[in-house]
């Protein structure tokens, strides 16, 4: 079901400055801090006449996707300030440019999001299930076409 979800970020956070300072952060610890002029680069809209350089766009994917994995098999609780959770919050007023890298990444399979395999007895629910609702299905159309044809008889 839907559900609407308060923003962890007080009235005068940037989700945006979160997004860049955590990339800013993998960047240094993988020894490749970013410049003052690339920050502002990513934080900016990506509307603007300027796009990002190549070599920058290369290496901010690349720290985004292992940002990304390493949020995504960590054990602890999940942080509603996370890089991946800042992401829904980052796009609302504008598309910036640090939004568009990590859904490109995203889209590109650089996330782990995807549902595991199922093996076994669990393959075998999932199957049987999948197997029951779509004949659950055909049987509810039979039922729809015979009430019909019982309300509206052809002549």
């Amino acid at each position: 079901m839907f559900a609407i979800r308060k923003s962890p970020f007080a009235s005068d956070e940037d989700p945006v400055a979160h997004m860049v300072a955590l990339l800013c952060k993998e960047a240094e610890s993988a020894g490749i801090p970013f410049s003052e002029d690339e920050k502002k680069i990513l934080a900016r809209e990506s509307a603007s006449e300027e796009s990002v350089p190549e070599e920058l766009r290369q290496r901010a994917k690349r720290l985004i996707q292992e940002l990304l994995r390493k949020e995504q098999t960590s054990k602890g609780v999940a942080d509603p300030k996370s890089f991946d959770n800042s992401l829904e919050w980052a796009g609302d007023p504008g598309y910036p440019n640090i939004v568009a890298l990590t859904e490109e990444v995203v889209t590109s399979g650089g996330s782990l999001k995807a549902l595991p395999e199922l093996h076994g007895k669990r393959w075998a629910k999932d199957r049987t299930q999948l197997l029951g609702c779509a004949l659950a299905i055909v049987l509810l159309m039979f039922l729809i076409v015979a009430i019909f044809s019982a309300v509206f008889p052809s002549r």
